[in-house]
């Protein structure tokens, strides 16, 4: 193994339902994208060659897309809110991650279904996708997808762990942290509270128009950590 690039891999800690980080930086769910970027920019030397990726021609149709290609890290921003919305980690060789302090992927511990339902637990069999040919692990915030070049169709209701593959067990190739039970159909959450620093964010910015449509003025909408809109 090459020990140089083990020791540069970053070390997070994955919570269902909020974030992915650790002791000096963290990506949580519903921050706004200027805060995801500040981070970036003060830990250059641990977090480099990052790609952002928009719609420029209709910037509000398509999500924006924080790419951290060292680290096989994507950040899914919604395009109105600019609120992350999805953290997905797509490549595991590159990060170690841990769940409650414990690791379930490093080059010492392999992302298997046995050690994700031992990290985690198992509540149910899961979810198998014939398209495209995978196993979904689903938690509340957080699924796990398990690539297969078997044909399982029939034969996965008692869950991951009961079936037989041929090349041996399945390793996870994918992780999504989210909101809610739903990965296709969550949305951006509200600011966090240990996102506002202090700060009022904007939350919706109207045209004032009159009667025959002119556009008179613009009416923004203000939101801080009491909850209160002005």
């Amino acid at each position: 193994k090459d020990f140089s690039k083990v020791i540069k891999m970053l070390d997070l800690e994955v919570v269902p339902e909020r974030s992915l980080g650790n002791e000096q930086w963290e990506f949580c769910l519903g921050m706004p994208i200027s805060q995801a970027i500040s981070i970036v920019r003060r830990h250059c030397r641990a977090i480099r060659n990052i790609h952002l990726c928009y719609c420029d021609y209709d910037p509000l149709a398509l999500d924006i897309i924080m790419n951290l290609t060292d680290d096989g890290i994507r950040l899914v921003f919604d395009p109105q809110t600019q609120r992350l919305k999805i953290i997905e980690v797509y490549d595991l060789t590159k990060v170690r991650l841990k769940y409650c302090g414990v690791h379930f992927n490093s080059p010492c511990v392999s992302p298997t279904n046995d050690q994700i339902e031992m990290s985690f637990g198992a509540t149910h069999p899961g979810v198998f996708d014939p398209a495209n040919q995978q196993f979904i692990l689903n938690f509340r915030g957080l699924s796990f997808f398990f690539p297969s070049n078997d044909k399982l169709e029939h034969n996965y209701s008692h869950g991951l762990g009961s079936l037989q593959f041929s090349n041996g067990p399945p390793v996870v190739s994918k992780l999504c942290i989210y909101i809610g039970n739903s990965l296709s159909e969550t949305k951006a959450p509200h600011l966090p509270i240990g996102c506002y620093h202090g700060k009022c964010y904007t939350d919706k910015i109207t045209l004032v128009r009159c009667d025959n449509g002119t556009v008179t003025g613009i009416k923004v909408s203000l939101y801080g950590e009491s909850g209160v809109t002005i």
